[in-house]
C-alpha cells in the first residue's frame, strides 16, 4: 500500500461505518474515549499484568541485519484467532472483553477475521519500526490503538507515525522522508485505521526516564458492516 498522504480526523464520539466508507488513508481519533474510572482501571490492569514478554516483533529481510528483528517490544497478549471466537462464552479476561465489545458496538461492525489484542509497552530506546497490522489484499482490515497510560507529559514524545509505504528500513530517524502524517501519544485516545497502512510508534523521549508508553492494540484482517437491525442485536 502506497500512499502520497494520510488524513487525521479528530472526532467527537464514535460513528457506524458503513458499507461504501473508504478507510483507506483514513485516521480517525477520539479523545476521552472511555469514562475516567474505567480507564484508569484498564491502564492499571494492563500496568500489573504478570504476563508481559519479549513477543511484540517484527522481522525483516534486511541484508544487513542478518535475521535479527527490526523491532522487539515488550508485549502482553489476549486473544488471537480463533481463540478469540471460542472466548467469546469464557469469563477469563472479562475487562478486555468489555472493551472488545465496545469498541465493536460503538463503531457497528463485527469481526470476520479476527487477528489480536493485547498490550504494547515501550520504554525510552525501544523504537518501533515501519510495519503493516494486515495483507494488502485484505482492504476491510481494521486495527484501534487505545493509549492506557493514566498520565503523560507531552514532552515525552512517542507519535504514531505513518508511513508512505511499508520499506524495511531501520529505526524511526531513518524514516523521516517516508513519513507523511503522525498523531500524538495522548492518554484515553482511542485511534481506528486500514491496518493496511504501514506506521510504526516512536520511543518515549529520555526524558520520560522509565516510564513506559502504553498501549492496547486490536486489530483483524477483516469485518463486517452491521446493518441498523444487527447493530441492535449485537453480540
Amino acid at each position: 500500500m502506497t500512499l502520497d498522504n494520510v488524513n487525521v480526523h479528530f472526532i467527537d464520539e464514535p460513528f457506524y461505518i458503513q458499507d461504501s466508507f473508504p478507510l483507506e488513508n483514513n485516521v480517525y481519533v477520539l479523545d476521552n474515549y472511555l469514562e475516567t474510572s474505567l480507564w484508569k482501571t484498564i491502564d492499571n490492569e494492563l500496568h500489573r499484568r504478570t504476563a508481559w514478554s519479549k513477543n511484540n516483533q517484527v522481522n525483516g529481510d534486511i541484508p544487513n541485519r542478518g535475521g535479527l528483528p527490526n523491532h522487539q517490544l515488550w508485549g502482553c497478549s489476549y486473544f488471537s484467532g480463533i481463540d478469540f471466537k471460542e472466548g467469546h462464552d469464557n469469563p477469563n479476561n472479562p475487562l478486555m472483553r468489555w472493551l472488545d465489545r465496545k469498541i465493536r458496538t460503538d463503531f457497528g461492525f463485527d469481526w470476520v477475521r479476527f487477528q489480536y489484542m493485547g498490550g504494547n509497552s515501550q520504554t525510552h530506546g525501544q523504537h518501533g519500526t515501519c510495519h503493516s497490522d494486515a495483507s494488502q489484499e485484505d482492504k476491510w482490515s481494521l486495527s484501534f490503538l487505545y493509549y492506557t497510560n493514566s498520565f503523560w507529559n507531552p514532552n515525552f514524545g512517542g507519535r504514531l507515525r505513518f508511513y508512505k509505504d511499508n520499506i524495511p528500513m531501520g529505526i524511526l530517524e531513518e524514516m523521516n522522508h517516508l513519513e507523511i502524517g503522525s498523531v500524538d501519544f495522548v492518554p484515553n485516545r482511542l485511534l481506528m485505521f486500514d491496518g493496511r497502512i504501514p506506521h510504526g510508534a516512536e520511543a518515549p523521549h529520555k526524558k520520560a526516564k522509565y516510564l513506559d508508553r502504553r498501549s492496547i492494540v486490536l486489530r483483524g484482517d477483516e469485518i463486517e458492516v452491521l446493518d441498523e437491525k444487527r447493530r441492535y442485536a449485537h453480540d
